[in-house]
């Protein structure tokens, strides 16, 4: 596979920023503390219960799910060995943001507000990282890998897996805390709306989509 060099330090920017940005939305969800997005979900269930931070189960997920795809593809690819990589810095960017965000005590009316904020950054952070077609995250990337190998409708692909992803959740809420907390109405309003947010950034600002970075030879 060929690589389009043009605009190279503009796509790398563009995507650190966004992976930014997508972990400023994760951290604002998860303080408001009314439900994260269904990816989010298991890495944020499974802190709850052990020593490990939700940057550091972050990276175990992607790190899982870069594996999924190299055995679904059956080999290791240039793009493969970027995405696990990407993984780390954006676990520790996570944990950073939960340092430095305490939202303390607050009323249900700037909960909502802050959950809000929180859905349009993750897509503005999506819109940022899919335009710059470097890589997509992990578990993102293996959904688009399974459409592609199974020949499967993305979008459908995408509802099983988000759909997994809560269930596992909620079963560790359920097993080790006897109660969900990881899923809720942020979990909804996730897969209502993050994908409406990356469509009306995307509408206006169209320079965020960059021509392919990847190109068959």
């Amino acid at each position: 596979m060929k690589v389009n060099m043009a605009q190279f330090p503009r796509r790398v920017v563009q995507y650190a920023a966004g992976l930014v940005v997508m972990a400023m939305g994760v951290v604002l969800m998860k303080r408001v503390d009314l439900g994260i997005s269904p990816i989010t979900a298991v890495p944020a269930a499974i802190s709850a219960i052990t020593p490990f931070s939700l940057g550091n189960m972050t990276i175990f997920l992607h790190a899982l799910c870069v594996v999924g795809q190299i055995l679904i593809v059956r080999r290791v690819t240039l793009k493969s060995i970027l995405t696990m990589l990407v993984g780390v810095p954006f676990g520790y960017i996570i944990d950073g943001l939960m340092l430095l965000f305490d939202p303390g005590t607050l009323g249900i009316a700037m909960r909502i507000l802050l959950l809000v904020v929180g859905l349009a950054l993750s897509g503005l952070g999506v819109q940022l990282v899919v335009g710059s077609d470097l890589m997509l995250p992990a578990p993102d990337e293996l959904s688009h890998t399974i459409s592609q190998v199974y020949q499967k409708k993305l979008s459908n692909v995408k509802i099983i897996s988000d759909a997994i992803y809560v269930a596992v959740a909620v079963a560790v809420d359920l097993i080790f805390s006897r109660r969900v907390f990881t899923v809720g109405i942020g979990t909804v309003l996730s897969v209502l709306l993050v994908g409406r947010f990356v469509g009306w950034f995307a509408a206006l600002f169209p320079k965020l989509t960059m021509p392919p970075f990847w190109q068959r030879p």
